[in-house]
């Protein structure tokens, strides 16, 4: 499902290229930005200037989101909040990204990083401002670091997804597939839809998905039952199709229509994701 080979051959072309950057721009996902943090940051960037983009803001619990950048804020990090699906990406760089970067020279670069899903791909494509790279919800699909000239001024490095290695934390996993972040597919659809409903009710309450569902709900087995019922997902004689449910309802978490949830915050993360 995974390919360390890959992933560790991405790591060790961006610190190849860490030297010819002045800064580096983290894009993570506004709803898990520390989980969306799939590297060893201090490792890899070193002493370099880190601007934060807390993306996909728009699908994340604006108050959540305002602590976070208190938190990198603290941290004397750079932070940008953004929604960059509905960006002008070269806009986005000259006025939000290039006034940030700190550098001697006439020309200011920098590396945009990220893991799979936090939107890296379809923003240097429209950066790019051609469908020069596959962009899409599937790990790994950005292959390679390029250079690109946003103007005689600005260059942009482009690096590969990066995936964690060893995913053996289950609230890691979890918090991944409620953003849409590992392939829903290759996982129990059931267990994937509970775990992500758990974490959903732990942090909100079940009330927090009335809206979405329509009705209330004792469990995980009668919600799926009403979800599937509503919209008519039956499979053979009569049953409910709950793979069907449970991944349609993984998707409409992921993409904001279940609610705007985030599912880590800066005061419980590292009580509940330590190391």
């Amino acid at each position: 499902m995974y390919y360390p080979g890959h992933i560790q051959k991405a790591k060790r072309q961006i610190q190849e290229n860490i030297k010819s950057v002045d800064a580096v721009v983290e894009l993570l996902d506004a709803r898990i930005p520390m989980t969306s943090r799939a590297y060893e940051a201090e490792k890899l960037f070193h002493n370099k200037q880190r601007i934060v983009v807390l993306n996909k803001s728009d699908l994340a619990d604006p108050q959540i989101t305002q602590l976070w950048r208190q938190h990198f804020s603290s941290q004397g990090t750079d932070v940008i909040e953004a929604s960059l699906m509905n960006s002008d990406a070269r806009q986005f760089i000259i006025r939000e990204v290039v006034p940030l970067v700190k550098s001697k020279f006439f020309e200011k670069r920098f590396m945009v990083v990220g893991m799979p899903n936090v939107g890296k791909s379809t923003f240097i494509n429209r950066l790019k401002g051609k469908k020069s790279l596959a962009a899409g919800n599937r790990p790994g699909i950005t292959r390679g670091v390029q250079w690109i000239n946003v103007s005689q001024q600005i260059a942009v490095l482009d690096t590969p997804g990066i995936l964690y290695t060893n995913l053996h934390s289950p609230h890691i996993t979890t918090k991944l597939l409620a953003v849409g972040s590992l392939p829903y597919e290759q996982f129990d659809p059931m267990d994937a839809f509970e775990r992500v409903l758990d974490l959903i009710v732990g942090r909100y309450g079940r009330e927090s998905l009335f809206e979405y569902i329509g009705e209330s709900f004792e469990n995980s087995e009668d919600l799926i039952d009403k979800f599937c019922r509503k919209r008519g997902f039956l499979a053979r004689q009569g049953q409910y199709d709950t793979t069907r449910g449970s991944h349609t309802f993984l998707r409409d978490v992921a993409s904001g229509k279940a609610g705007r949830f985030s599912f880590e915050d800066p005061d419980t993360f590292y009580q509940t994701d330590p190391g």
